[in-house]
């Protein structure tokens, strides 16, 4: 049960890091992603664990005992009323129930556990609300020393998560673009560690977890299972990037023999530049002028490190990236609380609004996964106002 962590490699160049240091970005500018040994694995044996997050451990970057606040494994749910009115199978994974309630837990846990195991005593990073919150809550378990820097317009909610974690928060005036400048200088004045969203290589495995174990729950006695849709929302893009890594390596140790997945991402319209330059077919992704606020906060980025990767990724899928309304938004929530008892974040209840969309067109192919990254409690105030 060792990690089979081999080295990272550039998603540019392709040159190849150690791993066994502190990394950031390749000297292209590229990202970094981390690479395993995929020969073969008994899935039995994997299976043999406890479910959860940290069943995978040969396909997660860990060396030492991990930080963790008990992360257990989320549902993935049938939604019946859903099912029948598109006409297909669809499931949704839900991370509310993941410490912070919300699935940056994945990605904070594998992140900060490997930057501490490899020397990090003190983190600088930006957020538009719930990462800061989740690292917040790892680096109160670690005892080590964390900065976030956030938009003044971030979620209040978020903003308390912080503090009450005993992080520092920064607010700076603009959008999580200036809010990652901030961070960036604070880190080069104190010597500090940046985990800058794709700057740092090891959230994405985090997130890949997830994907992990949706096709896990998808198998079958003796392989895993691929569905034929993923819609998830896409802010930096973390998640798409995260779950084609995933479905690219359970391939190639054999553990699924069908199709990978079709990626479907989903942004807020006020603020979607993937989108955008994704119908364009455009190769990179301007930064969004004027972005302005959206009940999907984590969709507020305008200037996506990666969205050319993203693009790339989504593409190679067959996908597509969509922009749905803030009315549609709000409306997916109180449809998908309603039919199926799941009360979504924003940025959940967007993947329901682009998934009808696509459903109307016909083009939905099932199964279907909507991936629900949050908890709507934590948007309360901002779904009553909404609501009117």
């Amino acid at each position: 049960m060792a990690s089979r962590l081999t080295h990272l490699e550039c998603s540019r160049c392709g040159k190849e890091y150690a791993a066994g240091r502190l990394q950031a970005r390749c000297s292209c500018g590229g990202t970094l992603l981390p690479r395993y040994d995929l020969a073969p694995l008994d899935l039995e044996e994997v299976r043999r664990r406890p479910p959860g997050m940290w069943r995978y451990t040969e396909l997660l970057p860990l060396q030492d005992t991990p930080v963790t606040l008990g992360e257990a494994m989320t549902p993935l749910m049938f939604a019946p009323s859903l099912s029948e009115r598109w006409g297909t199978e669809v499931f949704v994974k839900d991370d509310s129930g993941l410490p912070g309630s919300t699935f940056k837990a994945r990605g904070a846990a594998i992140g900060l556990s490997r930057a501490v195991e490899l020397g990090a005593t003190e983190i600088v990073m930006p957020s538009a609300g719930n990462a800061g919150g989740a690292w917040s809550l790892y680096a109160a378990r670690a005892g080590i020393s964390l900065t976030v820097t956030m938009a003044e317009t971030a979620p209040k909610a978020n903003q308390a998560e912080v503090r009450f974690a005993g992080a520092q928060l920064i607010l700076v005036p603009g959008t999580i673009a200036d809010a990652g400048a901030r961070a960036a200088e604070i880190a080069a004045e104190r010597g500090a560690f940046l985990a800058t969203t794709f700057s740092e290589p090891y959230r994405v495995e985090g997130k890949k977890t997830a994907w992990l174990e949706v096709f896990d729950a998808l198998g079958g006695e003796s392989n895993m299972r691929f569905p034929r849709t993923i819609v998830m929302p896409v802010g930096g893009g973390v998640a798409a990037i995260a779950a084609a890594k995933a479905a690219e390596e359970v391939a190639a140790l054999g553990w699924a023999q069908d199709a990978p997945p079709r990626l479907v991402g989903v942004q807020a319209a006020t603020c979607a530049p993937i989108a955008t330059a994704f119908a364009s077919g455009a190769t990179s992704v301007p930064p969004w002028e004027g972005a302005t606020d959206t009940i999907a906060a984590g969709l507020r980025v305008p200037a996506p490190a990666e969205g050319a990767l993203v693009m790339e990724v989504i593409r190679a899928s067959q996908g597509t990236v969509v922009a749905a309304s803030e009315e549609a938004i709000v409306a997916a929530a109180r449809e998908l609380a309603s039919s199926e008892g799941i009360f979504a974040c924003p940025e959940g209840a967007a993947t329901v609004a682009a998934a009808a969309d696509l459903a109307s067109e016909g083009g939905l192919e099932g199964p279907v996964v909507l991936y629900n990254t949050g908890a709507g409690a934590k948007y309360a105030e901002a779904f009553a106002s909404a609501a009117g």
